[in-house]
């Protein structure tokens, strides 16, 4: 086994951390403009502040860690994340109808936030095992195991933009080797299940009928060897696509919570609401639309002055942006933004070990669907489900637990060895 190396701070990736630096203060900023205009008396910006000097004393630690132990304790790191998700229905707060938080005084503790790194670095520990193919179902099933356990907690509590945020770790697994067949399959669930909400589960399993009996047909006619070994395969997709119709309406209507099933309906053009589940959105695009070109400036514009959007401390930050400094503030933050989780990539993919790659391409992965999925809802493009941008939005676990997990990737970046 090789041994780590001894690092200065030059061997770091300092461009990362000038981006990161950035993406903070502009968030710090961003909340300092929400405190005083609306006159918010819970200091958004303070507490954000002291979040990040907290995460910075996490670098510190992290630089005179030996990060050989994190490999080592992956599943325990991933085991104690379980327990804390359990422990949520016992001693768990409910915030905005989720019980997702520990509240000991004044401080909370988030530990969604916690599972995620900690799943990284389960999954990292897994896929680097030796001899470790995702080619056999058997390893298959343990990752997926290992997945859906987080994912079920967190749906339980229940908050369904968090679940939505472990989609990300299909790109690491595609990266590691995944059949593309399995992304296929999870896109056609997907769909399904927009499709069953926008019409409704009769409509779509008749679209079901009429697609498996064109296809079989096909099979039937064009299939000379094998041909009911793929008609069985195809019988089997298609059962299994009607008995997920089947599921998705139950659950749409007996699971999630009414707001969410608008919010859903919304997005799909089903209803028009303004005044009820749809004014988020609506004050969203009044917001983006009055910042213009140039923006209406520092601390001005309506919908802030006015305290009209809600959230939008977490949320809807984004709109704070968009109305101060306009097309050429979002503009220059996104291809920034951008740039940092291009460049995570690039990191990701330099590295000689599988488990540190593991670790970069789920930290990018993560900011990334948060990123894109934050954009598309404050846009109208996705269903209001609750994703904040991280290290921009309002969020002391979110921003601490992201904050070491770069760092503890860029350690694992400067200490590149051929063996642990």
């Amino acid at each position: 086994m090789g041994r780590y190396r001894k690092i200065s701070l030059k061997q770091y990736d300092w461009f990362s951390l000038l981006l990161y630096v950035i993406l903070v203060a502009t968030g710090i900023v961003l909340l300092s403009t929400i405190d005083s205009v609306q006159n918010v008396s819970l200091n958004y910006a303070k507490k954000q502040l002291i979040w990040a000097i907290i995460s910075f004393f996490g670098l510190i630690i992290i630089y005179f860690f030996n990060v050989k132990k994190i490999r080592e304790w992956g599943s325990l790191i991933y085991l104690i994340s379980i327990i804390l998700l359990a422990g949520l229905f016992i001693f768990g707060k409910e915030v905005s109808g989720a019980k997702a938080w520990y509240r000991i005084g004044s401080f909370g503790f988030q530990p969604t936030e916690f599972a995620k790194l900690a799943v990284a670095l389960g999954l990292a520990k897994l896929l680097s095992e030796r001899e470790f193919s995702l080619n056999h179902i058997k390893n298959i099933g343990k990752v997926f195991i290992l997945l859906a356990i987080p994912v079920v907690l967190i749906l339980l509590q229940p908050d369904l933009g968090s679940v939505l945020v472990f989609s990300a770790f299909v790109i690491v697994l595609y990266r590691e080797g995944l059949n593309g067949n399995y992304i296929f399959i999870v896109g056609w669930l997907i769909l399904l299940f927009f499709l069953t909400i926008k019409y409704n589960a009769g409509f779509v399993l008749w679209g079901l009928i009429i697609l498996f009996m064109i296809v079989a047909t096909g099979i039937y006619i064009k299939m000379k060897k094998h041909r009911w070994n793929y008609l069985f395969i195809w019988f089997a997709f298609m059962f299994f696509s009607a008995a997920t119709v089947q599921l998705t309406s139950y659950m749409y209507h007996h699971v999630l919570k009414p707001h969410q099933q608008q919010r859903i309906a919304l997005l799909l053009g089903k209803i028009s609401d303004d005044k009820g589940v749809g004014y988020h959105l609506k004050q969203s695009l009044i917001a983006i639309s009055n910042g213009g070109w140039n923006g209406q400036g520092f601390k001005q514009g309506a919908q802030l002055k006015g305290n009209y959007i809600p959230e939008q401390h977490t949320d809807y930050i984004f709109t704070a942006l968009a109305e101060q400094f306009g097309w050429v503030g979002s503009v220059a933050f996104v291809f920034i933004y951008l740039v940092f989780i291009i460049r995570l990539y690039m990191l990701a993919e330099r590295q000689k070990q599988k488990f540190s790659r593991i670790i970069g391409y789920s930290l990018a992965s993560l900011l990334a669907i948060h990123f894109f999925i934050n954009i598309l809802m404050v846009l109208g493009l996705f269903p209001v489900v609750g994703i904040p941008i991280i290290f921009i939005s309002y969020g002391g676990s979110s921003l601490f637990f992201f904050s070491l997990f770069l760092f503890l990737f860029l350690k694992f970046d400067a200490n590149r060895v051929e063996e642990f």
